[in-house]
C-alpha cells in the first residue's frame, strides 16, 4: 500500500518518535491478543466514522477540481465514476492502536468504559509483523483538504491528457488503485484527538493475504473479521512474542487486579509479562 503523500517514501507517516502505540480492549479480546496470539481485523467500513474511506475520495475529488479549468469537468466525472463504480463494495480490515496511553475518552469508547484493558506494544516490533502478515502499520492522517498531495496533481494533469487521449488505461486504473488503497489511511479532522494507528489490509483480495473471513455473532448483529496471527509472525521473524507487549494496564474501573491477571499470564505461559502489569492513574468516572 503506498500513501499518496508529497514524499515517495513507502509508509511515510510511521517515521517518527513514537516508541509505543496502545490498544483499548476488554479481557475477553486481550486474551486473544496474548494468549492465543491472535488480533482481529475489522471492516473498516462498520466502524464508528460513517466517512471511513469515503472522506479521502470526497476531499481529493474537490482537490482535483481545483487543478483543472471547467473543461475538463466532465471528463473528471467520467472517470472517477468509471473507475470507482465497485469502491463502495471494497472494505479494508483493520486493528487500532493509539499514541495515547491511559486516556480517558479511549477507556470509555473502546474498553468497556474503563473496565477492561490497555495493551501498549513494542511499534518497531508491530512495524515488522504488519509488514509480514500483509496488514502494514500506518499513521492516520488527518488533513482538513488534500489540495497538497501529489496524487492530486496527478489526477489532474491525467485528466488533462485523457481528454485528449483516451488511450492510457492501465495508466489510468493505476492510479485510481492506487487512490482506493490509501483511502484508509484518511480520516475526518474530528477524530483526531484519537491519533490513530492501523495495522491495515489492503481493499483488494483480502482472503488471497489473510486467509478465510470470520464472523463474530451478537444478539443483534453480525460482524465480519479477520485474524492476523501476530504469534505465528513473529516466530517466522524469530522475534520473541512476549517482547512485544510493552505494558498491560488495568483499566481504571476493571475489577480485575494487578495479582489475579500477574496469575493468569503465569498460568497460560506467559510468565514474562508479569512484570509489566501496571494500574491507570485515569479518573473516570462510571455513570
Amino acid at each position: 500500500m503506498e500513501i499518496p503523500t508529497n514524499s515517495t517514501k513507502r509508509g511515510a507517516f510511521t517515521q517518527d518518535s513514537v516508541k509505543k502505540l496502545y490498544h483499548y480492549t476488554d479481557f475477553n479480546a486481550m486474551r486473544g491478543i496474548i494468549s492465543k496470539g491472535e488480533i482481529w481485523l475489522w471492516n473498516l467500513r462498520r466502524m464508528n466514522d460513517s466517512q471511513e474511506m469515503q472522506y479521502f475520495i470526497t476531499e481529493l475529488k474537490l482537490a482535483v477540481k481545483k487543478l483543472l479549468s471547467e473543461q475538463f469537468y466532465a471528463c473528471m466525472e467520467h472517470l472517477f465514476s468509471e473507475y470507482l463504480k465497485d469502491f463502495d463494495n471494497l472494505s479494508s480490515f483493520a486493528a487500532c492502536f493509539s499514541e495515547y496511553a491511559d486516556d480517558a475518552s479511549q477507556w470509555t469508547r473502546y474498553s468497556k468504559n474503563g473496565m477492561g484493558v490497555c495493551i501498549a506494544f513494542n511499534k518497531d516490533m508491530l512495524t515488522k509483523i504488519g509488514e509480514e502478515g500483509h496488514a502494514p502499520l500506518y499513521k492516520v492522517n488527518y488533513s482538513k483538504s488534500c489540495d497538497d498531495l501529489e496524487i492530486a496533481k496527478e489526477l489532474a494533469e491525467l485528466i488533462k491528457k485523457n481528454s485528449a487521449d483516451s488511450s492510457q488505461p492501465q495508466e489510468i486504473r493505476g492510479l485510481f488503485n492506487k487512490l482506493i488503497s490509501s483511502s484508509p489511511l484518511f480520516k475526518h479532522p474530528s477524530f483526531i484527538s484519537e491519533k490513530e494507528y492501523r495495522l491495515v489490509s489492503l481493499p483488494y483480495d483480502v482472503e488471497k493475504y489473510l486467509g478465510e473471513p470470520h464472523f463474530f455473532v451478537e444478539e443483534t448483529n453480525i460482524k465480519k473479521y479477520y485474524i492476523l496471527n501476530l504469534s505465528n509472525v513473529c516466530t517466522r521473524l524469530n522475534l520473541n512474542y512476549a517482547d512485544l507487549f510493552e505494558e498491560i494496564c488495568i483499566g481504571p474501573q476493571a475489577r480485575v487486579t494487578k495479582e489475579v491477571l500477574s496469575d493468569y499470564f503465569a498460568a497460560t505461559g506467559m510468565k514474562e509479562l508479569c512484570d509489566k502489569i501496571t494500574l491507570s492513574e485515569c479518573p473516570l468516572r462510571r455513570f
